[in-house]
């Protein structure tokens, strides 16, 4: 389970059958390609919040991807599994999700990109964890939960309110907002509606159990050889 934020992490961390990893810090990569490479592991799932691009997309919408874009160009998510996580979330939109290596905090920019790509929403993990699950030929999904809604412009503020590996950093949030205190009702809007996502996204959870809705390994059907004698074929043998 691949997240970008130590409140998703948390929650992921309640399954049991679940290898949590986070893309953010220093050895996020190579702790990602530990778990990857791990025989046990059975698929790869991008969980956590995302950016709206669709405005008609409110707070705590809830998406399966149907495919993530990448630069390298699209990766498909895993049909079977997609539609198990639809099932056990039946409001969640069926639909691409956008993956980038930034935030995008611009509501023209997320307008931009939903007309150009039809990407209802975005992330910054989903297209790292579709290109390494696709190397290994693992199959991948992703659900996520909309924080921010695409008319909304993302407060400088809050981009300070990280630390590199996904933690929350108050201090940094608050010098932010002593050089910019103009930001305050938008960075009050923002946790507002984080706050609703991660609700949302433990619900979600819960619906979809600690196996993260991953479709149990297919065994292939036995084959049985008959051997038929000439005879046995004139007599009406099958």
């Amino acid at each position: 389970v691949v997240v970008g934020l130590a409140f998703e992490a948390r929650i992921a961390g309640s399954c049991k059958g679940a290898s949590v990893c986070c893309r953010r810090g220093g050895e996020a990569e190579a702790a990602m390609t530990r778990a990857l490479d791990d025989p046990r592991c059975r698929g790869a799932i991008s969980f956590g919040i995302a950016g709206g691009l669709d405005h008609a997309l409110p707070t705590g919408s809830p998406l399966i991807a149907s495919e993530v874009i990448t630069s390298a160009g699209t990766v498909a998510t895993d049909l079977r599994w997609s539609q198990t996580l639809l099932a056990a979330c039946p409001t969640a939109r069926h639909a691409p999700i956008l993956g980038a290596d930034h935030v995008i905090i611009e509501p023209q920019e997320k307008r931009d990109l939903f007309e150009t790509t039809g990407a209802l929403a975005v992330d910054t993990e989903s297209h790292i964890t579709a290109l390494m699950a696709k190397e290994r030929n693992l199959r991948f999904a992703a659900l996520r939960i909309v924080a921010d809604p695409a008319h909304r412009k993302v407060p400088q503020a809050a981009m300070s309110g990280l630390h590199p590996d996904g933690r929350a950093n108050p201090r940094g949030v608050l010098g932010a907002l002593l050089r910019r205190p103009h930001e305050t009702p938008a960075l009050l809007a923002i946790a507002r509606d984080t706050w609703r996502a991660r609700r949302r996204l433990s619900s979600a959870l819960m619906m979809i159990g600690d196996d993260f809705g991953l479709p149990p390994r297919e065994i292939p059907a036995a084959t049985t050889v008959i051997e038929v004698t000439g005879d046995e074929v004139l007599a009406g043998a099958p």
